[in-house]
């Protein structure tokens, strides 16, 4: 069984996002607590907006640290038996059956199956070289399989 992650995401990235949302949306919540009990400065520039800006930033930290848990969960999977993959534009994880496969074709970042007269197609789109060699190969195997099987 071989699995392929789409995009490589480090967890530390994803950890410093957190944190650093979590620590501008608090400093921020305590800014502007702090504010709104001596008064709100609502002059600009100046004033009592920087909690605001704070709390801004730690939603931006947030949306960005799940971005990127969001991406490291898309692969590309193949045994013996089924051809399983999640991509950006899919919402559920697509199990395919080998056996019920008919046509694979791989043409660049563009790759074209059909199972049981419904063809699918994937575009791997933004992933590094390195794991676009690597699916190429996967899928070259698998082409390979489905030749001798049809035969």
């Amino acid at each position: 069984m071989e699995k392929i992650q789409l995009y490589k995401v480090k967890k530390v990235n994803v950890r410093f996002f957190m944190w650093f949302s979590l620590f501008f949306v608090i400093f921020g919540l305590v800014d502007l607590i702090n504010a709104s009990i001596n008064g709100f400065n609502s002059k600009f520039p100046g004033g009592d907006w920087l909690s605001v800006i704070y709390i801004l930033q730690g939603i931006t930290f947030a949306l960005m640290g799940y971005q990127q848990m969001k991406r490291g969960q898309y692969f590309i999977e193949c045994d013996d038996k089924e051809f399983k993959y999640l991509i950006p534009k899919s919402k559920t994880v697509k199990c395919l059956a080998i056996a019920d496969m008919e046509e694979l074709i791989m043409d660049g970042i563009d790759i074209r199956f059909q199972v049981k007269e419904i063809e699918h197609h994937i575009r791997l789109e933004h992933i590094e070289w390195k794991e676009l060699n690597s699916v190429k190969e996967l899928i070259w195997d698998l082409s390979l399989r489905l030749s001798q099987n049809n035969a």
